[in-house]
């Protein structure tokens, strides 16, 4: 019936002519519901929605470190870099053991070739937190661009410590150990990374 409001599981829907609208439709989206909703959207790459979100939680909560990692991170998809390392900056200041808040700013770095900057970023995150799987990945990356083909080794190897699943990084590692001359290392990764992980023998070969 028209104007009639009826309760369905968890959510009350309004009838308005031929228009059904739930509750949720109607009223204030929460802080909570409003960064996961801009969450989405960066994730769909919906990146003008979302940072219009995360401003309007930004104009609320100044110092939400979560909405301004979002805003840095959606700046960077943008190549907004001087706005990405601002909210990054911003995020630091709030909690200044934000790891991710260093990684961001390092890929700003990154991006702009300025290299030893980035490194020192990446490096103080995995430092502040070290099971941060994207900050070692973006660490080893950044190895790789220096030159330093040894340390970016140790780096992906310390990503998959904490999940031997990644398949994109021992892709990564077993093409940078092939580049490197280590055959028989980068066919073990190809193979079956979780089961030398498991007994050790990988760790045995790069200490010896």
């Amino acid at each position: 019936m028209q104007g009639q409001v009826q309760q369905q599981a968890t959510n009350q829907v309004v009838g308005t002519g031929n228009v059904i609208l739930k509750m949720s439709d109607i009223l204030p989206i929460t802080t909570v519901g409003l960064l996961e909703l801009a969450h989405r959207e960066y994730q769909a790459g919906d990146y003008e929605n979302a940072e219009r979100h995360c401003m309007q939680l930004w104009r609320q909560e100044s110092n939400n470190t979560g909405v301004l990692l979002l805003l840095s991170s959606i700046h960077f998809q943008c190549r907004q870099l001087d706005k990405s390392a601002h909210f990054s900056t911003l995020a630091i200041k709030q909690n200044p053991i934000l790891a991710e808040a260093y990684s961001n700013l390092g890929n700003v770095y990154k991006e702009r070739g300025q290299l030893t900057e980035a490194l020192d970023n990446y490096k103080h995150a995995v430092r502040l937190k070290p099971d941060f799987i994207d900050g070692y990945i973006n660490l080893a990356a950044a190895l790789v661009a220096a030159g330093d083909m040894e340390q970016a080794v140790q780096a992906y190897v310390s990503a998959l410590q904490y999940n031997p699943e990644l398949y994109c990084v021992r892709s990564d590692l077993g093409n940078l150990l092939k580049a490197l001359g280590r055959l028989d290392e980068a066919k073990c990764y190809a193979l079956n990374f979780k089961y030398l992980l498991s007994v050790g023998l990988f760790k045995s070969k790069t200490e010896n």
